[in-house]
Order: structure tokens, then C-alpha cells, then sequence
């Protein structure tokens, strides 16, 4: 896959990364150059105390209780580029020449029959080794994160901001979704409206669901899901975790995180087992033009990646998306940053024979 760079794209219209983050811009000159006014008012202070002005310069080799103009005049606008850069200003594109990337929603299973351990070290440890593992062999494509149990919840929209991605990945656990149960039917219909964008193309993207295949609904519920993806021509390609021997589902304290036993039916008091339940996901991508895969390998996650990559938007060879240009705001600061350093180091210090 090749990458090519535009350096100015049609209209140079700037867009943000996180546009939130545009009151950085103006703040952090503002926090700055507070602190410079507070810190010159101190050194005046000490200079007005230490008795006469000519022998404090003399002795310091600078005016103490002039304000530093050459430092402010480096330092706030330097604040102003790290504000920029974090706010990720956006123009030109960036073209991703072959197969086109097409959006892809991952959703994640954080009910409690993911801590079952019948897979080493247990099903949410090997649902977020897949799940790393996908969005780093998904650049190109915005990926977007939802986490189920008894309800389905957005996590991140969708982005091409991997580093957020991972951050939310570690957190995904029985704790991150606060109804207790497992709603396929929620989960995904909160799928495919993230990729219900306009603007989507022919294809609009996949869903990929990592689960142990447990839906404690009916299946009409997660027929309904089905067909709405149907009808937006969404494939979802669903992961099975687990075993069909199963195991028991750990009773884990939401406040304190510690194990307390296992879980047990509320009817028949005996030990919760939960197990793979294969069948109903190769109902899913049957239904919807999708993959099945059942606990996959290295090699297996690969070609899952391209194939819900694959969905494309729209006709072309290729694929492109504003391209991010933080690194030069970036630079400019730090080059600021370091200018400023430079000349405190070379400025004129008292000679020894000028000393008392």
C-alpha cells in the first residue's frame, strides 16, 4: 500500500482533528504569559530588595527588573503552535493507493462471560489481543469503538486516531458497561448508525464483532439488527471467543475488582457455564455477507482486517483523507522553545574581575 502526499489540497480548507481542543490555541499563550508576568514580578521584587540597581545588574549581567520581552516574544507564540498542533490542523489529503479502506466498527463484548477463562488467559484478554492487533493492520480506514453487555455504548466515534483507540481498548471490561446481560441487538444497531455517515458511498463500511456469541434476548431482536444492516449493506464479520466446552463465569465485585467465586443460576443455584456459541455467529455473517472466524490466529486476524477494510467508499483505486500537519506546528514550537534556551545560555554573564 502506497502513500501519497498532497501538499495543498483543493481549496486548502483547514479542518481539525479534535476540534474541541481549539480553546488551547488562545489558553495556552494566555496561562503563559501569566506566568511570565508573575515571575518577572517576583524577580523585580528581589531586585528592588537587594539595594542598588547598578551593582544588581552588574552583578546578575542583566536588568532584573525589566520585563522580558525577548522571552515572551519566543515563549507565547511557541504556546500558541502547541495549542495548534494539538488541535491537529488538517488540509491537503493523503491518498491510499490499491484496495480501497472502507470504515470499520469494532464491537467489543464486556459482558462477564468474558472472564471466563477457557482460553488462556481469559476472553478479554485474547478479545483485546484481536482487537490491537486489527486496528494496527487497519491504517487507512477510521475505526470506531462500541463495548456491550446488557446495552450497546459508542466509545469513540469514528476516527483515525489510533493512539485513542488503544487507550480505550485497555479499558474495555464488565466495569465499562454498567447494565449487566449481553444485547447483540443493541450493540450492533449502535454500529451500523456509526457508519450511517453521509457521504459513505457505494459501500459503507463493516462491523466486526468479537464475542462469545452469547445474546441473552430473543432472536427476533437480533434479526431486526440484522436487517437494518442488511438494508445499508453492512457485512459483519463476527470473532467467536471461548470454547464450546465452556467454563464458569467469575463473580467479580464492580466496586473492589476481586473475585468472589463464580456466578450461579438464579433458578437452579448451580454454577453459570458459559460457552461459544458458534451457531449464532455464523448466523450473523451468513446474513450479512460477512466472515466467521473462531478463535483466529495471527494469520487469520490479517485477512479479516482486509476483508472489513475492504468495503471502500465509493468507486476508485484508492482511498484519501485530510492529511495532518501537527508535526510542523510542532516543530516551529520546539524550535522556538529551544531559541529561547540558546540565548539564557549566551547571555552575558559578570566577569571575574568585575565581581566584588
Amino acid at each position: 500500500m502506497a502513500l501519497s502526499r498532497h501538499p495543498m489540497g483543493e481549496g486548502a480548507v483547514i479542518r481539525w482533528a479534535d476540534p474541541f481542543l481549539l480553546h488551547l490555541i488562545p489558553l495556552f499563550p494566555a496561562l503563559l504569559a501569566a506566568a511570565l508576568l508573575l515571575w518577572w514580578r517576583r524577580r523585580r521584587d528581589v531586585a528592588e530588595a537587594l539595594g542598588d540597581p547598578a551593582l544588581v545588574r552588574r552583578l546578575s549581567g542583566t536588568d532584573l527588573r525589566a520585563f522580558p520581552r525577548r522571552r515572551a516574544a519566543l515563549l507565547i507564540p511557541a504556546a500558541a503552535l502547541l495549542g495548534l498542533a494539538a488541535a491537529g490542523p488538517r488540509w491537503g489529503e493523503v491518498r491510499v493507493d490499491g484496495v480501497p479502506r472502507g470504515d470499520v466498527v469494532l464491537v467489543l463484548d464486556a459482558s462477564n462471560s468474558m472472564l471466563v477463562e477457557d482460553v488462556r488467559p481469559n476472553r478479554l484478554e485474547r478479545q483485546r489481543e484481536i482487537a490491537r492487533t486489527l486496528v494496527r493492520r487497519l491504517e487507512g480506514s477510521r475505526v470506531g469503538l462500541v463495548a456491550f453487555a446488557g446495552s450497546g455504548h459508542v466509545l469513540t466515534p469514528l476516527t483515525d486516531d489510533f493512539s485513542a483507540l488503544n487507550l480505550y481498548l485497555d479499558a474495555v471490561g464488565p466495569d465499562i458497561v454498567h447494565q449487566s446481560g449481553s444485547s447483540l441487538y443493541s450493540a450492533l444497531a449502535e454500529a451500523v448508525n456509526l457508519l450511517d455517515v453521509p457521504g459513505a458511498g457505494e459501500n459503507p463500511g463493516s462491523i466486526v464483532l468479537i464475542t462469545d456469541g452469547e445474546a441473552l434476548e430473543p432472536s427476533s431482536m437480533v434479526e431486526l439488527s440484522l436487517e437494518r444492516a442488511v438494508r445499508r449493506r453492512v457485512a459483519i464479520h463476527t470473532v467467536g471467543l471461548g470454547t464450546e466446552a465452556g467454563g464458569p463465569v467469575p463473580n467479580v465485585d464492580p466496586e473492589t475488582g476481586r473475585r468472589r467465586g463464580f456466578k450461579r443460576d438464579p433458578e437452579t443455584r448451580e454454577t453459570a457455564v458459559s460457552r461459544l456459541e458458534r451457531p449464532l455467529l455464523s448466523a450473523i455473517a451468513r446474513t450479512t455477507g460477512g466472515t466467521v472466524q473462531v478463535m483466529p490466529n495471527a494469520q487469520a486476524v490479517a485477512a479479516l482486517a482486509n476483508a472489513a477494510a475492504s468495503g471502500g467508499r465509493g468507486p476508485g483505486g484508492g482511498d484519501s483523507h485530510p492529511d495532518n500537519r501537527y508535526e510542523w506546528f510542532l516543530a516551529l514550537a520546539l524550535v522556538l522553545i529551544a531559541a529561547d534556551a540558546l540565548a539564557e545560555h549566551r547571555r552575558p554573564r559578570p566577569r571575574a574581575e568585575e565581581r566584588p
